[in-house]
This record gives structure tokens, C-alpha cells and sequence, in this order.
């Protein structure tokens, strides 16, 4: 009896265990989340950048200005092509994630199984007469 108590003390462990992993896959994806946003965030502003008015100027550009401003705006263009890296690492981060703690939820559902059906074992002991 008291392997049999130790075994599903373990099994109550490893389900805890799981049950844990889980929760800081959670915090984690809350972090990937909030750094999303951030992104977003900070693609939006470079996008408005480019859109301001001093792009616009209604004139014939000299060489200099048009070259100054292309120069602004490529500098802009890759701040944005960054962001969206950035953004999309995140995704994939946060896709990681999501397949880790399904990973993890099979095993937590596969450890209350154990606990279930050791359970049933043991009521289903005790009334026979084998023991």
C-alpha cells in the first residue's frame, strides 16, 4: 500500500509539474504579446513619419532635396522592414509557445489519466478478495 501511495504521490507530482510549465508558458506569452504591440507600436510611428508633410512639398524637388529626402525616407523604410522582422519573430516565438504548452497539455492530460486509472485500481482492489 505505501508503494502504492508513493506512486501516485508522484503522479499528483507530475501532473503539479505540468500544470506549472504551463503557467509560465502563459507568462511568457504574455511577454511575447506585449512586445508585439510594441512593434506594431513603433511601425505605426515610422509609417506616419513618412506620410508627414515635409515629404510633401507641391514643388519641383532640387537634386539635393530630392536626394536628402530619399535619404530620410530609405532610412525610414528599414526602420519599418525591422519592425516587421521583429514582429515576426515574435510570431513565431509566440507559435513555439502555443506548440509547447499543447505539448505540455498532452502530458498534464495523460498524467490525470494515470492518476484516474490508479485510482479506480485501487477502489476496485480493495473489495476484491485477491488482496
Amino acid at each position: 500500500m505505501a508503494e502504492h501511495d508513493s506512486a501516485r504521490a508522484a503522479g499528483i507530482k507530475a501532473f503539479e509539474a505540468e500544470a506549472e510549465k504551463i503557467v509560465v508558458h502563459q507568462l511568457d506569452l504574455v511577454a511575447q504579446l506585449e512586445a508585439q504591440l510594441r512593434a506594431v507600436h513603433h511601425t505605426m510611428r515610422s509609417i506616419e513619419k513618412m506620410r508627414t508633410a515635409r515629404h510633401r512639398i507641391g514643388r519641383e524637388l532640387t537634386n539635393g532635396e530630392r536626394n536628402t529626402t530619399l535619404k530620410t525616407l530609405s532610412g525610414e523604410i528599414r526602420a519599418i522592414d525591422e519592425e516587421l522582422r521583429v514582429q515576426h519573430q515574435s510570431c513565431v516565438d509566440m507559435q513555439r509557445s502555443i506548440r509547447e504548452m499543447q505539448a505540455r497539455l498532452t502530458a498534464l492530460r495523460e498524467a490525470a489519466a494515470d492518476v484516474q486509472s490508479e485510482r479506480a485500481e485501487t477502489d476496485g482492489s480493495e473489495g476484491s478478495p485477491q488482496a
